[in-house]
């Protein structure tokens, strides 16, 4: 569908998040796959964006916030000094921090759970769009699940797979990864690597030390 492409001017940026602040899901780069882009206070849109994927409405979300320093007001951790550090060196950038939820955190997001996985993007593109809509934003990649599980979702598989499910697909700056994010999980008894990206074991032990036995499962 061409007639649902904007392209990342002011115009586009600020009809983009019209649409999100009027419960729309749109597609929009990342550091890693271009993600259905939606308000995370909507159930409706949360909803809506499982549906666009074929996928259960019953996994939770990742929060994505435009200051890195605001992540105290939506998580909580005993690894302070740990997620201090990790967000210091690496946000904003493809690095999803999973700790313990505040009551900020709406409750569809985190499905229930008592956790919340928070990100911080450095996509020009995503960032000029974040400070329109003023507020967090949740992502999900822009794909049909279990379609594209072995690459990142570029804006042809985004436009093939999703693109007329979708209000609108802003275009943008171009990915930064060649992997997904890496997923680090501070909220169990040890620090664990959920999944690995770009983002190594190496990168984060230079920050903390604290990944000597890291699960390598993708």
């Amino acid at each position: 569908m061409e007639d649902n492409l904007l392209e990342s001017t002011p115009e586009g940026i600020e009809t983009a998040a019209d649409s999100i602040r009027e419960g729309g899901v749109i597609v929009t780069p990342s550091d890693t796959n271009l993600a259905l882009t939606l308000d995370p206070w909507d159930e409706a849109a949360i909803e809506r964006a499982f549906r666009i994927k074929n996928r259960e409405p019953v996994d939770p979300l990742t929060l994505f916030i435009r200051d890195p320093d605001d992540w105290t007001r939506w998580g909580t951790t005993d690894r302070r000094d740990e997620m201090d550090a990790l967000v210091e060196a690496f946000w904003p950038g493809p690095l999803n921090l999973i700790v313990e939820k505040t009551e900020a955190v709406p409750e569809r997001v985190v499905a229930g759970g008592d956790t919340v996985s928070l990100a911080c993007l450095s996509n020009p593109t995503w960032r000029t769009l974040s400070k329109a809509v003023d507020q967090p934003l949740c992502m999900t990649s822009a794909n049909l699940t279990g379609q594209a599980d072995d690459q990142l979702v570029d804006l042809d598989l985004a436009t093939e797979q999703v693109g007329d499910r979708v209000d609108y697909i802003l275009k943008g700056s171009a990915q930064a990864t060649t992997q997904s994010s890496t997923i680090v999980d501070l909220s169990g008894p040890e620090p664990t690597i959920l999944r690995h990206g770009d983002i190594t074991v190496e990168d984060l032990n230079a920050v903390v030390d604290v990944f000597s036995s890291p699960d390598e499962t993708p």
